[in-house]
């Protein structure tokens, strides 16, 4: 590697690691404000909420990456500006396609560690997250059982219990759902047994009455029951991580999804296969957004006031090119051999990239040219 290359990757690295910390700390913080009030406000200790906030890094990681490496790059191309750095090196020479080398390893670099956080570090934590969830949404479910309190363990929920016995039963259930659509479900018992098991929490009344109410038809209907079996863990949502995720699954098996994983995750193909291509794309980002900000400010010419106006230009560019991506992942989406528009807001990063540094290298040779006598540097 050239001692111009490793100058300018030594640029790089100090503002990269910076603006990774700041980016994932403010994101990191964001998301912990509100999941500190849920979890703290359900009884749980700090110890879990720390695991949680850990599980959810990897994450935050990968989506701030091309964000981070596209700000480094502008930083070091406006202090390689700024102090005329840009202005010597190309004096000795240097061509603008070889100027972009360091900035083109640096993106390479950064592609590389968010295509092992989209691949397999992300996809773990999500499946351990799920898993943790899972767990404390159970736990949440056992500890509703509280004498003498009307509790609302979720939305449109209502449920109380006059009293604990010291055997562990229950008296006087009152369960109020008013989940299902079109339709309020009113559960009453004398008494009732809790059994907890390791995956969830079964409610067991005795002597009761179930009570819907058709809203459409203004019907209610009444059903009395000797015992009847109610599981509590669905107050909290408890088993909805029990299904199988999309992104529970490897890149390559999302590719070429079975009917065996259609059925166990309810999903389609095409959304197995976004999820992979994203999962391919993501990384892709990393490498084209750091050329594109040394290309435009490339494009600048040394000036006391700056280079303003090219950065403006290439955080325009970046924003075009991921609000481009929107609209043709839904077209992704609904027609799955359009895989390949998931690709083109990279492609035409690159192209941008190849043609801005193009106009550079003419203009550059056009005016050595112009020159009487002047040689003309490659």
């Amino acid at each position: 590697m050239a001692k111009l290359d490793r100058y300018i990757l030594s640029q790089l690295m100090g503002p990269f690691a910076i603006f990774a910390l700041t980016l994932i700390g403010i994101y990191w913080v964001g998301r912990a404000i509100g999941l500190f009030d849920q979890l703290i406000g359900d009884g749980q200790s700090v110890g879990v909420f720390l695991e949680i906030m850990i599980l959810f890094l990897p994450q935050v990681v990968a989506i701030v990456l091309p964000v981070v490496s596209f700000a480094a790059a502008i930083f070091v191309a406006n202090r390689l500006h700024s102090e005329s750095e840009m202005v010597v090196i190309q004096a000795a020479g240097v061509s603008p396609m070889r100027l972009l080398w360091p900035f083109a390893l640096f993106g390479l670099m950064v592609a590389m560690l968010a295509g092992a956080l989209s691949h397999y570090l992300v996809p773990a934590s999500q499946i351990r997250l799920e898993q943790r969830q899972q767990e404390l949404s159970q736990d949440m479910a056992t500890r509703l059982i509280v004498g003498g309190r009307f509790l609302h363990p979720s939305e449109n929920v209502t449920f109380f219990v006059r009293d604990v016995l010291d055997d562990g039963s229950l008296e006087d259930i009152f369960l109020h759902d008013q989940r299902p659509q079109g339709r309020d479900i009113t559960y009453t018992a004398d008494k009732a047994i809790l059994f907890r098991r390791a995956d969830d929490a079964r409610l067991v009344m005795f002597d009761g009455l179930i009570q819907t109410f058709d809203k459409e038809n203004q019907l209610l209907t009444k059903i009395q029951f000797d015992e009847f079996v109610f599981d509590i863990a669905t107050l909290t949502g408890a088993h909805e991580g029990m299904v199988r995720r999309v992104h529970e699954y490897s890149t390559l098996a999302a590719l070429y999804p079975t009917e065996a994983m259609l059925r166990a995750t309810g999903a389609t193909k095409a959304e197995f296969k976004l999820m992979a291509h994203k999962r391919l794309e993501q990384p892709l980002q990393s490498l084209v957004y750091p050329m594109i900000g040394f290309a435009v400010l490339l494009l600048g010419s040394f000036s006391r006031f700056g280079v303003l106006r090219q950065i403006l230009a290439a955080v325009a560019l970046v924003v075009l090119l991921s609000t481009l991506s929107v609209p043709l992942r839904d077209m992704m989406q609904r027609n799955i051999a359009l895989w390949w528009l998931i690709y083109v807001p990279d492609v035409l990063g690159l192209l941008a990239v190849w043609l801005m540094l193009g106009q550079r290298g003419f203009n550059r040779v056009r005016r050595r040219g112009s020159r009487p006598g002047g040689a003309v540097v490659a």
